[in-house]
């Protein structure tokens, strides 16, 4: 399948994106311009300056959001201008930050952290995946980390999906209510089950892992065996998260990068750092809310 451009954004790190049952509208964030958008159904844009680099942005159940800034969760009113730290990350290791991150079936958060070392050959297994609880609670859930990405829950709530981008695999875990126990079971695919390597990812309403490819230029869907069963194709080689969205959630919104582009690649996919989309024929699921 081809995708088109939504949002002309040019974002130099576009990540995070999520539909928003509260307001109907897609959301996303643009790590290193420290900002997030809002697109509304009626076709406006609105940017949100924040006070520091967002990896992630998710909607809680009252009003407003819960935000990863590289070295604080923080939780923000509905028109984000207030800021009210929640918990530390990571503030021995200098070189990671947050994340990707979803909302869990039980109402807490799920993030992991990122060595961001410039040179990628150079990024080590420092970072983790930890878990904030709807208590507030933070525990670690898994560390030898280096990219966390590629977070997102079966239907039923029971399997978690998660990949580290560095390596390449895509994991899959089950999990015990509220958390009480965690296991890793059989991996979902390998590395090198579909072009580039895996970024974001979204479990559709039949069980089915949508994951963008960052390096590969496409977003692919796996079944629960691994299989692909679509692929959506974009013009720039840097699709880094997914979200279903839109009346019918059965839009794949898909957002892209700039960074690591060459001049030429540049010239050549003048939109990187879009918004794109396609229409697919699986619904997702209902994005969940934090109990934050």
């Amino acid at each position: 399948m081809r995708s088109e451009l939504l949002v002309d954004g040019k974002n130099e790190l576009g990540e995070g994106c999520y539909w928003d049952p509260r307001d109907e509208a897609l959301w996303w964030t643009d790590i290193e311009r420290s900002c997030v958008y809002r697109r509304a159904q009626n076709g406006v844009t609105n940017r949100y300056q924040l006070p520091g680099r967002a990896g992630f942005i998710l909607p809680r159940a009252d009003e407003g959001f819960l935000i990863g800034f590289p070295k604080q969760i923080v939780r923000a009113n509905g028109d984000l201008t207030s800021f009210e730290k929640l918990h530390d990350v990571e503030t021995d290791l200098p070189q990671t930050r947050a994340n990707d991150a979803t909302v869990d079936p039980f109402g807490g958060v799920v993030f992991g952290t990122f060595d961001e070392t410039h040179d990628m050959a150079a990024r080590r297994p420092i970072a983790s995946l930890y878990r904030l609880g709807p208590d507030g609670n933070l525990s670690k859930l898994l560390g030898g980390v280096t990219v966390s990405n590629g977070l997102a829950f079966s239907p039923d709530g029971e399997i978690m999906y998660f990949a580290d981008t560095h390596v390449g695999v895509i994991r899959r875990f089950r999990i015990g209510a509220d958390f009480s126990s965690f296991k890793e079971i059989s991996p979902l695919v390998d590395a090198d089950a579909a072009p580039g390597r895996p970024d974001g990812g979204s479990v559709d309403a039949e069980g089915n892992y949508w994951n963008a490819r960052v390096w590969g230029g496409c977003a692919v869907r796996f079944d629960p065996q691994g299989r692909i069963t679509a692929q959506v194709e974009l013009p720039t080689k840097g699709p880094t998260c997914v979200a279903l969205g839109g009346p019918e959630l059965k839009t794949l919104f898909i957002t892209t990068l700039r960074v690591r582009h060459t001049p030429e690649e540049l010239a050549s996919s003048p939109n990187a750092g879009g918004i794109f989309q396609a229409h697919i024929d699986v619904p997702g699921l209902q994005q969940r809310l934090c109990a934050l």
